[in-house]
């Protein structure tokens, strides 16, 4: 390819107009129409612009084959990227997991008698674990996103394919919390109701316990289906890396906020106000008509999944 050819490539990839690339060095639209024709040369001060702008060697620039060049190193990052990423949505899931389930185990000790302080402990065990796999994660993940700033996008088939998925894996894991809800309310529908071995508070305890068994289990497939949803959002991962100037970024593009992602910002926040508003009124009322304070609180974890729920699907409705 020569150099018009491997200036051409190089503004089409990063979807810059010949007036923003003109500006951006100070010349004209038409000298870079006539770079790209090979009508003209730049100076060396241009070509070094060009190539902080672009990513890439002077050599490349000049004389080599970008786009064959850019094939190859696209196919080897993306690979990495994808399992940087899984990787990442495995540790941020396990996190959160952890720290439900060190809820559960202390609901299932309570209910067992097992005094409180040592419930405690044992839950503060878990969310140290968990803080340690946020810390080692988050590091990680910043570690790779100075290493490789920007990305190209997946094939669209496989993008289809994990879409596809998507509704199902909802669907399962609100399934999964109705379940626990209804399994619960079996288990306490009686007032006054224990069977024995066990006194009316213990029986709570572990009828929340089952409850927080399953959201524990539907928040793991939200969280880890949500970071996965992020991972196909290269755009996004890139507009991050360049908003964090990061070296190598992306080229910012005129209108790179799209009026999809305002309308899928607007609906989130709109929607997650409203459940969480009614969270609060909900256990509001709870708490001062009916004195159930506990297990009351349940309202702003299920007003979390929702909401958690609501950006899955608002994002992947109004994906770029």
């Amino acid at each position: 390819m020569s150099f018009g050819n491997n200036v051409l490539f190089y503004r089409k990839k990063y979807s810059i107009t010949q007036e923003a690339l003109a500006e951006k060095l100070s010349v004209t639209r038409q000298t870079v129409s006539r770079w790209e024709t090979d009508s003209a040369f730049p100076e060396m001060e241009k070509l070094i612009v060009l190539c902080e702008l672009f990513s890439c060697d002077m050599e490349t620039l000049v004389r080599g084959d970008a786009e064959a060049k850019d094939a190859g190193e696209h196919e080897v990052n993306l690979e990495a990227y994808d399992r940087h990423m899984n990787a990442f949505a495995a540790q941020i899931t396990a996190g959160v997991c952890l720290i439900l389930a060190g809820l559960v185990t202390i609901l299932f000790m309570f209910s067992a008698g097992i005094k409180e302080s040592v419930g405690a402990a044992v839950f503060l065990g878990f969310v140290a674990v968990a803080v340690a796999i946020f810390v080692a994660g988050g590091v990680a993940h910043g570690n790779f996103r100075q290493d490789n700033p920007r990305m190209e996008k997946y094939p669209e088939e496989k993008v289809r394919a994990f879409r596809r998925k998507l509704p199902f894996l909802i669907a399962g894991a609100t399934a999964l919390i109705l379940v626990g809800l209804v399994a619960a309310v079996a288990m306490t529908g009686e007032d006054g109701y224990a069977p024995e071995g066990f006194t009316v508070e213990t029986w709570e305890y572990l009828a929340g316990a089952v409850f927080m068994s399953t959201v524990a289990a539907a928040v793991g497939i939200y969280v880890c289906t949500g970071m996965l949803s992020a991972k196909y959002d290269v755009k996004g991962y890139n507009r991050e890396c360049r908003e964090d100037d990061l070296p190598g970024a992306e080229p910012e593009n005129e209108g790179e906020k799209s009026e999809n992602r305002k309308k899928s910002e607007r609906i989130s926040s709109a929607v997650c106000g409203v459940i969480m508003m009614v969270a609060t009124i909900v256990y509001l009322l709870l708490g001062f008509l009916k004195n159930l304070w506990h297990p009351g609180w349940v309202c702003f974890v299920a007003g979390g999944i929702f909401c958690g729920i609501v950006n899955v699907i608002v994002n992947a409705v109004y994906h770029d």
